[in-house]
């Protein structure tokens, strides 16, 4: 059941992970990459037991459907454009993964602001944002240790499903108007 409640458990880890953004901009900006993977650690684990909580004790609210999604496209943004600016991964793949998720965010907005609908993240999606989590929390982890660093077909399978999952919102978005 969707309530109109705002102060949830599921609600303040949302807003935790969005107070975390500036946090993980100043670690990268001062080459603290120690820093900012454990913040990128703790938004993963907010994030999964924020979902995790408003399902098992009936606290999904309207409030949290909206930011959630919000929070962790703020916090993804922000990985990307910091792993561009410093030359983390190679730029056309940061190029190509951030336009897909401006496009969609960009959409989400407009969604919302016009039909006052929020849209649901297909099951492509979700795998897209999650592949795109793992590659660039691997960088991060392959900065502060010693294991291999990202091999190309990485960036070429992220890619790809950034691309179809981006066509497949497209086709579903286009199709309801």
């Amino acid at each position: 059941m969707i309530t109109n409640r705002v102060l949830t458990i599921p609600n303040a880890l949302t807003f935790l992970r969005i107070l975390l953004v500036p946090f993980f901009l100043f670690a990268m900006n001062s080459k603290d990459y120690s820093i900012a993977l454990k913040i990128v650690i703790f938004a993963g684990i907010t994030d999964g037991l924020d979902g995790l909580i408003a399902r098992k004790f009936n606290q999904t609210s309207k409030i949290g459907i909206f930011l959630d999604p919000l929070a962790d496209k703020m916090l993804l943004l922000s990985v990307m454009v910091s792993f561009y600016i410093h030359e983390l991964a190679p730029r056309w793949f940061i190029l190509l993964v951030l336009t897909r998720d401006m496009l969609v965010a960009i959409g989400w907005v407009e969604t919302y602001l016009t039909k006052k609908k929020i849209s649901k993240p297909t099951m492509l999606g979700k795998i897209s944002s999650a592949s795109q989590v793992i590659i660039f929390g691997y960088i991060l982890f392959s900065i502060n240790f010693s294991v291999p660093q990202v091999p190309p077909l990485g960036y070429y399978l992220v890619s790809f499903l950034s691309i179809i999952s981006l066509v497949q919102y497209l086709i579903i978005r286009f199709s309801d108007e």
